[in-house]
């Protein structure tokens, strides 16, 4: 289980010079608060999520889908990272490690460089309102599929 080599970016500390714990704090929040009540979405799984519990460091939101039942846990690594574990019937399918560098929410697998490539995008990005999320499917040991990417969205989208 290994962040980024880089620290993490955070709109709020490069503007504002707010500190790394307190800006991924704020993110946790951001976050779990597009699911404070449920929230359905559809594209390569089909499922509702919502937040269980929320405090300044941590939340775990819950999810039922067609690919089966789970949780997402959320915290502050002392890098300043935020770790998303996804489980799914218990089992840990993926850990992710999210910033917030601008609008977007970008998020990276386990031991990778955190290193975007020119005119090119992260390997998961979540938007900027929390409409919709996209994951490079060979970034995170996904089968392939017809698609590059693995994709929710809302279900007003």
């Amino acid at each position: 289980m290994s962040p980024p080599t880089r620290p993490p970016h955070y709109v709020g500390n490069e503007d504002h010079n707010w500190p790394l714990e307190d800006c991924a704090g704020f993110l946790i929040d951001t976050l779990s608060s597009w699911v404070r009540e449920p929230y359905e979405f559809r594209g390569h799984a089909n499922g509702r999520l919502w937040r269980q519990r929320v405090d300044k460091v941590s939340a775990h939101l819950l999810f039922v889908s067609d690919l089966g039942d789970g949780h997402i846990d959320l915290s502050i690594d002392p890098t300043n990272w935020v770790r998303a574990e996804v489980f799914v019937v218990g089992e840990l399918k993926f850990r992710v490690w999210l910033e917030d560098p601008y609008e977007e929410k970008d998020f990276w697998p386990d031991g990778a460089d955190g290193i975007t490539p020119p005119n090119g995008d992260p390997p998961g990005r979540i938007s900027k309102r929390g409409r919709w999320l996209q994951l490079r499917r060979a970034d995170f040991g996904l089968p392939a599929g017809a698609s590059l990417f693995w994709d929710v969205a809302d279900i007003w989208s």
